[in-house]
């Protein structure tokens, strides 16, 4: 344990660091090219493979913080944290974390494109002859083929995403869906002739025109001076068949920082890294904010998906950092921030289906209060509703494309609909890629003259922050 007060009192808290930072070299000694830099105020070690490249960065200020990223080959983040160093075995334990990582990337060399038809049958044997001829001409490129029903949770881990002429139709809400993938439909010609050339030929032109657009994100480092902040917001939100991780500090509504946490899993201790480091650098900040999926009863955070049970996490900032905090539910926050910016506090339930999930989070408020709990009311709790619901067919196959995603919503809609008599319902469900679809299937549960407003959401982010806000703003004398 690097101890507060033994190192102002030594002064070794750069040699600490150094012994720290030959320990990382060592454990990647052989495993990638490896080289050093140093500032004034900070020492860097650069880490480097064929397929990507990480930076650990160790800030030396009036107490010491360590970075760590790792940039695959389109310089975009994979991997990105950073902590206070003040415990040598849990910065050891990221810092393997981070590693694996790194190496991890040589399996993303190639360009990883995926074939899908209604049953899979002839894009795997097109898939086959892809391979084969990719594997021939020395082309870095694999080819996976999957049936519709299976389409969008293997798209995740892909580059190109090509739709064979049958189900060409589906094109359209594919691209609403998979908005950060390039998806094409495969030309009828190079697909009934098997054309092997003509289709890596086809993904390589299209690989090229990607990259001519896209533009690189910058090596941002972590600020180090905007200070003066009063409220530290850290967000947990449950998306893309994963957690995201993020934070803003604000000045009043001015926000002073943002960042966003990326890492394979999530657990407490990387909430309050972000705590321990942001408070570091600003330690002005009076209150801190945290919102998270799951359910929230006295402060206490039970998120199954990331293995937190029963976390006292409100007294754990207040005792440890000795600031005041507020907890709230991610879809209670959401359905605040809606009803305040788009409904000037009119009455809105919002619905949150993230992506892969069978039943979501439900949220209602009305004059800048938010109804009961919902807390309680999302993620498992709903799935257990799901067990004695009726479905056309297994709701976790359902949960798989976005024709079940419109059937999943709308039952669990209907309900809410049904027992709360809400004006208005506001929805973000990236697997639905359009109202008309959800409103034709509500009708066949509820009568049309039932069925109140209902609107989708582009985006919950600024909603999330909004809401969390006004609460905090609310409570800060209580």
């Amino acid at each position: 344990m690097i101890s507060r007060n033994g190192v102002n009192a030594v002064g070794d808290i750069r040699k600490t660091a150094n012994d720290l930072i030959s320990w990382m070299k060592d454990q990647a000694a052989g495993k990638c090219e490896i080289s050093e830099s140093a500032e004034s105020n900070m020492d860097c070690l650069h880490l480097e493979t064929p397929y990507a490249k990480a930076i650990v960065t160790v800030y030396y200020l009036e107490f010491t913080i360590c970075e760590l990223r790792v940039m695959d080959r389109k310089d975009e983040n994979v991997f990105y944290l950073h902590f206070e160093l003040n415990d040598i075995d849990h910065a050891k334990s990221l810092y393997s974390e981070m590693l694996e990582c790194l190496l991890k990337q040589k399996q993303d060399n190639d360009i990883h494109v995926l074939l899908c038809c209604t049953c899979g049958l002839t894009t795997s044997f097109f898939t086959m002859k892809l391979n084969e001829s990719a594997a021939a001409m020395g082309i870095k490129m694999d080819f996976e083929a999957v049936p519709y029903d299976r389409l969008y949770e293997t798209a995740a881990s892909k580059d190109i995403v090509l739709l064979a002429p049958q189900i060409g139709y589906q094109l359209k809400n594919a691209k609403k869906i998979l908005t950060d993938k390039a998806v094409f439909a495969i030309p009828a010609a190079v697909f009934s002739s098997y054309d092997v050339l003509g289709l890596i030929n086809f993904v390589r032109d299209n690989v090229n025109q990607q990259e001519e657009e896209k533009t690189a994100q910058s090596e941002e480092r972590l600020s180090m001076n905007e200070k003066g902040g009063s409220v530290l917001l850290v967000s947990v939100i449950n998306m893309e068949r994963r957690t995201q991780l993020a934070y803003r500090v604000y000045n009043g509504h001015e926000i002073l920082m943002e960042k966003q946490i990326v890492k394979e899993t999530y657990a407490a201790s990387d909430i309050l890294d972000v705590i321990a480091t942001v408070l570091t650098l600003d330690p002005e900040i009076e209150t801190v904010g945290v919102v998270s999926p799951g359910s929230f009863i006295d402060g206490k955070l039970t998120y199954e998906k990331a293995n937190i049970i029963n976390f006292d996490i409100r007294n754990e900032i207040e005792q440890r950092f000795r600031r005041k905090t507020v907890v709230l539910n991610d879809t209670d926050a959401m359905a605040l921030g809606y009803s305040m910016r788009e409904r000037n506090g009119a009455e809105t339930a919002f619905y949150f289906l993230p992506s892969g999930e069978v039943a979501g989070n439900i949220g209602m408020s009305e004059n800048g209060m938010i109804f009961g709990n919902a807390g309680h009311m999302g993620g498992s709790q709903l799935e257990g509703i799901t067990d004695i619901m009726t479905f056309p067919k297994n709701p976790y196959a359902l949960a798989k494309t976005p024709e079940g995603n419109v059937i999943l919503a709308a039952r669990y809609i209907a309900g809410l609909i049904t027992f709360t008599g809400c004006a208005h319902v506001a929805y973000y469900a990236k697997m639905i890629p359009d109202t008309e679809s959800l409103m034709k299937e509500l009708e066949t549960i509820i009568r049309r003259e039932y069925i109140p407003e209902i609107v989708k959401v582009a985006s919950i982010r600024d909603y999330l922050y909004d809401g969390a806000m006004y609460y905090i703003e609310n409570r800060k004398d209580q």
